[in-house]
């Protein structure tokens, strides 16, 4: 199903050659080269400027690409349209990045289809002076011939790109079959205050390895983590409010619910109690230590999986489909739940409209609808090693069938990383009454019902 709602009637053939960064160039239709660029001043007050790296991404810091402040000619109104794309270095085609030469043969074939659009592929950081949502919120004011028509953003920075009113809503630029076609929680993620902001591409979410020998059963539930006295590893601590496991596994015994009937935050305090039950009687069994508390990066879980330190540890797809070719005796399955129910929290990229201009829209449009397709989707995702936005996707994979067909079901019943107010909120509440049960001792229905204490806002009966 096409993507777009709409189709205008565009001047003459349309036209698209693929011009990347980085000496990557595509033949074709006459390649276009990128300009030398100016610099552009960053935003000052961008909160997007720590070092650090996203979970799954990478590194965040690294040289500020420059651009041409040159204008921007008016609206296209016939002749070649110049699609300006900026993605993040870890997805883009450029040499170094996995799965390049797929997204080029997709580019190519795009250009083949539609020969008079010229598209320029733009590498920019994750976060900082550098970054995609720093450029976008600087050069409106000051060089508006820099910006770009479609942007990957990562789910911080589509919500302070929503938030800014830097893009442009795409939940009327697309077929209601078009959007049924994605995951429900990639649709979510995609999502701001109720309007469809991005069109989701790429996924991820948290699962755990463990060394099959070990355990009769997955262990996926936590009456089966607790019968098999197998250390077990998860990042337990968080450089911002939650860990994402603990969070997970809160929002699956919650039934996803992070609000109640008045739309006001709420904490389940039976659902948050039962959680902390189990992380007191793993803690007491030796099963998890308090020193989990100090691993911030899944990174760090699967070096202690790798040493032998732990038969059980929590960790990223993007991190496993990485190594999934060097494991040995070593088995999947989600995140453990309350009652062994498959769940999990996703983030991902989503791509994102920028440009006002309606024929720029429809070319913009056009390249999504080629970059979407099913087999186009499954093929770039498998070899980047990410989780394509749709399920059709997946059935194109062909080396890690086995790992598809878990994603698959792990994503259909999945929800998106709640949004940052909402998970400040609840999520530093829920990570306190962690740090209690597993560093203190406070029994677990206490550190509960402190947590609903400090989150829900208490019911007045009218008079």
């Amino acid at each position: 199903m096409p993507i777009m709602s709409r189709m205008l009637n565009l001047p003459s053939p349309v036209t698209l050659v693929a011009a990347l960064l980085l000496g990557v160039a595509l033949t074709g239709c006459g390649a276009r080269g990128v300009e030398a660029e100016q610099p552009v001043p960053p935003a000052t007050d961008d909160p997007t400027t720590a070092a650090g790296t996203a979970e799954g991404g990478e590194p965040t810091t690294g040289p500020v690409e420059t651009l041409d402040a040159t204008p921007t000619p008016e609206p296209t109104t016939g002749g070649d349209i110049v699609l300006r794309v900026w993605m993040p270095e870890s997805l883009a085609p450029t040499a170094e990045t996995p799965g390049a030469q797929v997204l080029a043969e997709q580019l190519r074939a795009f250009d083949t289809k539609y020969p008079d659009y010229d598209v320029e592929v733009h590498v920019k950081l994750t976060t900082g002076p550098g970054s995609a949502i720093a450029y976008l919120r600087s050069a409106r004011g000051v060089a508006p011939g820099i910006l770009p028509d479609l942007v990957l953003l990562n789910l911080e920075a589509l919500a302070l790109a929503a938030n800014d009113e830097l893009v442009e809503p795409v939940n009327t630029m697309l077929e209601p079959d078009a959007i049924s076609e994605f995951y429900p929680a990639a649709v979510e993620m995609g999502t701001v205050d109720g309007i469809l902001i991005g069109v989701p591409y790429v996924l991820q979410f948290q699962h755990v390895v463990y060394r099959e020998i070990l355990f009769l059963q997955p262990p996926n539930s936590f009456e089966r983590v607790l019968e098999s006295p197998v250390p077990y590893v998860f990042p337990a601590g968080t450089l911002g409010n939650v860990n994402r496991t603990t969070l997970a596994q809160y929002m699956e015994a919650a039934g996803g619910e992070l609000l109640n009937e008045q739309g006001q935050p709420f904490i389940n305090e039976d659902a948050l109690e039962r959680l902390l039950l189990f992380y007191e009687q793993a803690r007491e069994d030796g099963i998890i230590e308090p020193a989990l508390l100090q691993l911030t990066d899944p990174n760090e879980t699967w070096e202690l999986f790798n040493a032998r330190q732990a038969g059980l540890a929590a960790t990223t797809s993007t991190a496993y489909l990485s190594i999934r070719a060097d494991l040995i005796n070593t088995q999947f399955t989600w995140v453990p739940t309350a009652d062994g129910d498959p769940f999990a929290l996703v983030d991902g990229w989503v791509w994102v409209v920028t440009t006002e201009d309606p024929i720029r829209q429809e070319a913009a449009l056009a390249l999504l609808d080629e970059l979407l397709e099913p087999a186009n989707l499954g093929a770039y995702t498998e070899a980047v090693g990410w989780l394509p936005s749709k399920p059709a996707a997946l059935e194109v994979w062909a080396e890690a069938e086995d790992y598809a067909a878990f994603a698959d079901r792990v994503l259909r019943n999945a929800a998106a990383v709640p949004e940052p107010g909402l998970q400040a909120l609840i999520g530093t509440a829920v990570q306190d009454a962690l740090k209690a049960v597993l560093l203190d001792g406070v029994p677990a229905g206490q550190a509960a019902a402190e947590a609903a204490r400090r989150v829900n806002t208490p019911v007045t009966t009218p008079q």
